[in-house]
């Protein structure tokens, strides 16, 4: 008998713990009115691709409607509890945005937005970051360069 190099059981083993955690995450999204696979919202004032923060490289959606500033994982990276862990779903009222600052890094164009009233920081690497800036300047925002 051959034997062999990855046995069936850890394959099975691996695979059922991946989808106990997907489904668990899946649920846990819905459950709490996250979205599983996002979607650009209707009427968005700016909207991107393939957005990176600190935590995400080129996996977020990230919009700003009259109301809100929206950065959210697409799909598969909703699942696991990613967007959890590492804090990569986010609703900003454009109402709480203290101050943006767009500035350039070796690792290219970026976008700092501070908000609340503890000034929370969200760091943005995107392809269009004045469109970013544009949208929420239109919105009352603060811009500042750097």
């Amino acid at each position: 008998m051959e034997e062999q190099i990855f046995p069936i059981w850890a394959f099975a083993a691996v695979f059922g713990w991946l989808a106990l955690v997907s489904g668990a995450s899946a649920i846990y999204r819905k459950s709490n009115g996250k979205p599983i696979i996002p979607r650009l919202p209707q009427g968005a004032l700016f909207a991107e691709r393939f957005g990176s923060s600190t935590w995400a490289n080129n996996c977020l959606l990230v919009s700003v409607t009259a109301d809100e500033l929206r950065v959210v994982p697409f799909f598969p990276f909703t699942l696991g509890f990613l967007p959890e862990i590492y804090r990569l779903d986010q609703r900003v009222s454009v109402r709480t945005i203290r101050s943006v600052e767009l500035f350039e890094t070796s690792w290219g164009n970026n976008v700092l937005i501070r908000y609340g009233p503890d000034e929370r920081a969200l760091k943005l690497k995107l392809r269009n970051p004045e469109g970013l800036v544009h949208a929420l300047s239109r919105l009352g925002a603060r811009i500042a360069k750097r």
